[in-house]
């Protein structure tokens, strides 16, 4: 990986000190372990405690290995998993009282495990896996530094709890065991009443065009949410005006705990005529895992309040793009886009229904009056639903930006005689 210099002189983020965490994690430094009763082999990237993300790992399994997956859940959070080749199975629920739903998955599917829900994986496949540090619902997963909560399911009945519970830091390097939340779950003699009347009344966004997967999700009906969500049929390809790119929007919903999934393919031709504008994500981290390819980020600018930053990305690099710092792509890559709900602070941006927003610092010229019309002046300030199709624009929120007219560099002698850093008074 290479850092060009900033306009400080500095290397990377050096340019940026007051901006603290990586802006690029680099697939081939990541650790290689085998975290408890997971199988495979698991690529797991060093995050930190100012991240969004709790987890995140590129996991290659084989069908020798898949009876080592045990039974397992991730209390609070859901679970996603993107499949970059070959296929496999789904196993979700079984336990804790929850009804078994099964769904096979393959090359370009997106699976959701939802939070709480036992599930084991099967196959050859490999993927990335990853999980939010604070979900939906503004809660936190885990503690500050052990983010990676699971619940140990190996051997449970259908309706049996967990015999152990762990909280993972996310290189899965230590292990703190934490008292078991609960012993068995029972259905009373009113559950089925219960589900059924759930099928009937909860609302239901419909995510996916796979009826037998909408199906499946009924056996456990009060568990809100697709479970996977199919490559060729529920993201289709579409031309982005805005970015110039080709891009698939995975159609989340409101109990996701990501308010945006797209994958997205970049052309380096496209770089001259039509560049990115650069933009920030206000409040929250947005995260691009390069599938293929390589290219380049450049951080800072338009914006007069930090220093530009320049780095190369390449295949298995997961670039983390900080809140609040206005980007630019280029190159020839695809990748996948994401960005949480709510960021490991708590805040939560924009609602429910449009949580992607995005400030504008720049608009580039474009060939074509569609593109041009697709870019948005500077200091727009604009929130997305998760598939990018519709816009609400709000008021922008920053009416003027300066340094402080002191400085603040020098004490006034006149005013504080003899209280300077050289002064022997310490009164």
């Amino acid at each position: 990986m290479n850092f060009f210099l900033g306009e400080t002189g500095l290397p990377g983020k050096e340019a940026n000190p007051t901006i603290p965490g990586a802006r690029i994690l680099p697939g081939a430094q990541t650790l290689l372990s085998r975290p408890l009763g997971a199988g495979g082999r698991h690529l797991l990237y060093p995050l930190s405690e100012i991240n969004d993300l709790g987890f995140f790992a590129r996991v290659s399994m084989t069908m020798a290995q898949d009876a080592e997956w045990t039974l397992r859940a991730h209390p609070n959070t859901h679970l996603y998993l993107l499949c970059l080749e070959g296929s496999g199975v789904l196993n979700l629920g079984g336990a804790a009282g929850y009804a078994a739903e099964q769904y096979g998955f393959s090359y370009g599917d997106l699976l959701i495990i939802p939070r709480d829900v036992p599930y084991r994986l099967a196959g050859t496949w490999e993927a990335i896996v990853f999980h939010a540090r604070t979900n939906a619902f503004a809660d936190g997963v885990g503690g500050s530094r052990f983010t990676h909560p699971v619940l140990d399911y190996s051997g449970a009945g259908p309706q049996g709890g967990p015999h152990a519970a762990y909280l993972f830091d996310p290189l899965c390097s230590r292990r703190m065991e934490v008292p078991v939340p609960l012993t068995r779950v029972v259905r009373e003699e009113n559950a089925a009443a219960a589900d059924d009347l759930y099928r009937r009344i909860t609302p239901r966004d419909p995510q996916t065009n796979d009826a037998q997967a909408r199906a499946e999700e009924l056996k456990n009906p009060n568990v809100v949410g697709a479970r996977v969500l199919r490559r060729a049929v529920d993201a289709p390809d579409v031309y982005n005006a805005n970015a110039g790119n080709k891009q698939w929007a995975y159609p989340l919903t409101w109990t996701d705990d990501l308010a945006i999934c797209i994958g997205a393919t970049h052309n380096s031709s496209s770089d001259k005529d039509r560049p990115f504008d650069s933009h920030s994500h206000p409040d929250v981290e947005e995260y691009k895992y390069i599938i293929s390819g390589s290219g380049t980020v450049t951080l800072g600018e338009g914006d007069p309040t930090v220093a530009r930053e320049v780095y190369d990305f390449t295949a298995g690099d997961l670039v983390i793009l900080p809140r609040g710092m206005p980007h630019v792509d280029a190159g020839d890559y695809t990748a996948l886009y994401f960005h949480t709900r709510a960021s490991a602070f708590g805040k939560i941006p924009g609602s429910s229904r449009f949580p992607h927003g995005a400030y504008v610092y720049t608009k580039p010229p474009r060939p074509t009056e569609e593109e041009r019309a697709a870019l948005n002046d500077p200091g727009t300030y604009v929130f997305m639903d998760s598939r990018e199709t519709l816009n609400v624009f709000v008021p922008n929120p920053i009416v003027r930006i300066e340094h402080n007219p002191t400085g603040l560099q020098h004490l006034r002698p006149d005013l504080f005689p003899g209280r300077g850093p050289d002064s022997s008074d310490t009164a």
